[in-house]
């Protein structure tokens, strides 16, 4: 079994009392260390089929397992526990907290898990060394690039050592140079034995990863 496991999964939205069929029997495996893109276009189903990959929506039917975690039985509770200790989040918006300046975003998933604030300092300053975040860390997000932002949500994203780094158009509020930097971080993270899943609808972006599967119409192919 793969770190991610899914087996005929189907979501359905309702809109005035009609069934939209949103995900249509998605079976997908993804071993440890691989780095997936899921490429499609806006409304093909690859939000949906993220959130429900991060745990943040459920499937009708079908299985999921997260690193041995049996996800299509767990209570709300559970998902969010697994959630804040399996997934990393990247998203497109960095979704930093404007007021904090950039160590306390950083080590914040490590204080809601119950670490002391000593302790995810010492935790976090690891990650933050390693991308080059030394320098930065006493400024408040607006002060920085949209790039060195981007590296921050990363470092917040990995900072709890998750199974899983799932990432959603990651490059896609960054100007070209911006965003090959964070593919090439990316490459660096995955080299190292990080897992990622990359949400994109940019080919050349997925083309980045080891592995490309397409969505269409709510279908995976590939």
């Amino acid at each position: 079994m793969g770190i991610i496991e899914l087996r005929q999964i189907n979501k359905y939205y309702y809109m005035g009392g009609n069934p939209l069929h949103v995900l249509k029997d998605i079976s997908l495996t993804v071993q440890k260390g691989e780095y997936l893109a899921i490429l499609g276009p806006s409304g093909s189903g690859k939000s949906t089929l993220m959130n429900v990959i991060g745990c943040m929506d459920r499937s009708d039917s079908g299985e999921y397992y997260l690193d041995g975690e049996i996800i299509h039985k767990a209570k709300e509770r559970e998902l969010g526990i697994i959630r804040n200790q399996k997934v990393g989040f990247i998203f497109q918006k960095y979704h930093l907290i404007s007021t904090y300046n950039i160590l306390q975003n950083i080590v914040m998933p490590l204080l809601m898990r119950g670490m002391t604030l000593k302790e995810a300092k010492r935790e976090g300053m690891e990650i933050i060394e390693m991308l080059g975040l030394s320098e930065r860390i006493g400024h408040k997000p607006n002060e920085l690039s949209g790039g060195q932002q981007q590296r921050v949500a990363i470092a917040r994203a990995l900072v709890g050592r998750p199974a899983l780094l799932l990432a959603d158009e990651p490059t896609g509020a960054l100007d070209k140079n911006s965003g090959i930097e964070v593919l090439k971080l990316f490459r660096k993270l995955n080299d190292l034995g990080n897992t990622i899943v990359m949400i994109t609808h940019d080919l050349d972006v997925a083309g980045h990863a080891q592995r490309v599967v397409n969505i269409v119409d709510g279908v995976l192919k590939g």
